[in-house]
């Protein structure tokens, strides 16, 4: 590891993967991230700052998803990784991409690309990856064998420039990026601004007129000196219509991806649906990000797991759910078809959190003396029958929560209906929303303690440091085989028959919450055990108020002899043994002469 300490932005519009890459890079301390921007807009701004970054890590895929076209999404990204290498000749780019698209890699090598991985690339390789191109280096592993087309070539053509219009165009950028950094403080002041004094009411009168002032300077200097001084970025040969507006020379580059992002912003602004989904999900980071210790009082699989490895596992489940939600909303699923898409989409959700965890081509070597490599993600997905009985088939309101989200249709809070966007609505969305995340995360661990628990490369990767013994492995799994059978015969039987579902969610720690949900067809279907157990408890509330009331009666019943029959007749007795006592002393004294 160097001494030299590498300063990092992270352009990427997966809100989720940032999170987590923030997370990991945190453990080492030559790598610091000083910014990160999910739009195009917020990645300008944040390099016309006074911060230098020593490396950008950039997804060319920088759009989100929802969207409204992929192709689209991949333009911008090129057009911001062109537009640095343009301004920013000397500042590195490494590429992290989640699919490799020829036309896309072709144009990154052309334009100077220093770096390439995928997202699925292992952690040991990204970390030697970033370091390498911060150091000024090229790491290019992920694109070996990939063939570039000589005949078709970008280039980035300057016009041509005199001396003085070299020094405007200078002039420009520095006091572009000198107003942006004063607007930015005085915004901030604003927002820490206490109105209810009158002095800070006073300075906040004044700050604002500087704000008006920043952007009207800004605006006129773009208009004086920000035209005919961006490069025009044009082709040999004929681009395909997706990057028809990267070759116009026409448009100028800077404005094209400001109103890009502006225009996505607001149009992610005005569907509602999307700006809930969206806020429910940043809710859930956030929560994700506190304590995560269990206050259940019931084990849970994950408890096995290490902090960083738990929180890295429920980042990547909940950034799976958010992706099957956006891939139904794009295939235009109809409300009937929701209820029975549920298994295959539960399923799906599952089997991609622990590809993405464990990573596809995980291998152990040398499991229970034999000698061939096992690859442990599909160990895992063969438990595919148990994990969808146990775990995903009672996953409650997955359904209710889809139809939510993708159709807004009311959720049913406590016997009364809540619109998309209320209070009561948004809070009931949460809690699911956590209880999803938390036992698809269950489901992913549950197969590996089933097939690996006892292995010390799991073991030494995954597992608390409390819980590595043998014994305690097998404590903790007896903990939850116990829990398993309860569940199974007595506490599921009594939630059906109880009307109610018990949720997990994030409150400072993991906790259970209760809610009322009709579950008379699941009663219906009971049988053996459990509906005995049921049986048992209806009998005990038919008898036990009765019996309660009789036993209450005859104590009563005892109370009142033993107060006013035997008491007194044992007062009475005590009454006559002294005054018998009396008499007797009496007798036995002398009599005076």
């Amino acid at each position: 590891m160097s001494d030299e300490l590498y300063k990092l932005l992270l352009i990427d519009a997966d809100r989720i993967f940032r999170m987590g890459m923030r997370s990991w890079l945190a453990q080492f301390s030559d790598l610091e991230m000083v910014g990160e921007a999910e739009t195009l807009t917020e990645a300008l701004v944040i390099l016309q700052r006074a911060i230098e970054p020593d490396l950008v890590i950039l997804d060319l895929n920088l759009i989100a998803k929802n969207s409204e076209s992929v192709e689209i999404n991949r333009q911008s990204g090129l057009e911001l990784f062109q537009l640095l290498k343009s301004e920013y000749p000397e500042l590195p780019i490494l590429v992290l991409s989640s699919s490799q698209v020829p036309k896309l890699l072709d144009m990154s090598l052309r334009n100077g690309v220093e770096g390439y991985c995928l997202k699925g690339t292992a952690s040991d390789k990204l970390l030697t990856a970033i370091r390498q191109v911060a150091a000024g280096n090229q790491y290019l592993d992920d694109l070996k064998g990939f063939v570039i087309d000589p005949t078709d070539r970008l280039t980035i053509n300057f016009p041509e420039q005199t001396v003085v219009d070299i020094l405007k165009r200078n002039f420009y950028l520095s006091g572009i990026r000198g107003i942006d950094r004063v607007l930015t403080e005085v915004k901030a002041n604003l927002a820490d601004s206490n109105r209810d004094r009158l002095g800070d009411r006073i300075a906040k009168m004044v700050l604002a007129g500087q704000a008006r002032e920043l952007k009207a300077a800004r605006w006129l200097i773009d208009r004086l000196w920000g035209q005919k001084i961006e490069p025009v970025i044009a082709s040999a040969n004929n681009a395909p219509n997706v990057y028809a507006e990267i070759d116009s020379p026409n448009v100028k580059l800077s404005d094209r991806l400001t109103n890009k992002s502006q225009n996505q912003s607001n149009q992610k602004l005005s569907n509602n649906v999307l700006a809930v989904q969206a806020s429910l999900w940043d809710k859930t980071v956030t929560k994700i990000q506190s304590s995560l210790v269990n206050l259940s009082k019931t084990p849970l699989e994950i408890d096995i797991l290490k902090d960083e490895k738990k929180r890295e596992l429920l980042y990547i489940a909940l950034r799976q759910i958010e992706q099957s939600i956006t891939d139904l909303r794009f295939s235009q699923i109809q409300p009937s078809q929701v209820e029975t898409k549920i298994p295959d989409i539960l399923k799906s959700i599952w089997q991609e959190t622990a590809i993405n965890f464990f990573g596809k081509y995980y291998i152990l070597d040398n499991i229970a003396n034999v000698d061939t490599e096992v690859n442990v993600v599909d160990v895992l997905l063969n438990d595919v029958a148990i994990i969808q009985t146990e775990f995903l088939d009672k996953i409650s309101q997955f359904n209710n929560l889809l139809s939510h989200l993708l159709f807004e249709t009311e959720l049913v809070v406590d016997n009364s209906t809540s619109a998309l966007g209320t209070t009561e609505a948004m809070q009931r969305a949460e809690l699911i929303l956590d209880d999803l995340v938390i036992q698809i995360a269950n489901a992913v661990i549950q197969p590996l303690l089933n097939n690996f628990a006892n292995v010390e490369e799991i073991k030494y990767n995954f597992y608390r440091y409390n819980l590595l013994a043998t014994r305690e492995i097998e404590r903790f799994r007896n903990d939850l085989s116990w829990k398993y059978r309860l569940e199974k015969y007595i506490t599921d039987p009594q939630l059906i028959f109880e009307s109610r579902h018990v949720l997990l969610t994030f409150a400072d720690g993991i906790k259970r919450v209760s809610i009322y949900t009709p579950r008379n067809q699941e009663l219906q279907q009971l049988e053996g055990l459990q509906l005995a157990f049921t049986l048992v408890l209806e009998l005990q509330d038919a008898i036990a108020p009765r019996l309660k009331s009789a036993i209450g009666f005859i104590g009563s019943g005892l109370v009142y002899v033993l107060t006013n029959v035997v008491g007194r007749g044992i007062g009475l007795i005590g009454r006559g043994v002294v005054q018998g006592i009396g008499n007797a002393w009496q007798d036995s004294r002398p009599k005076n002469k």
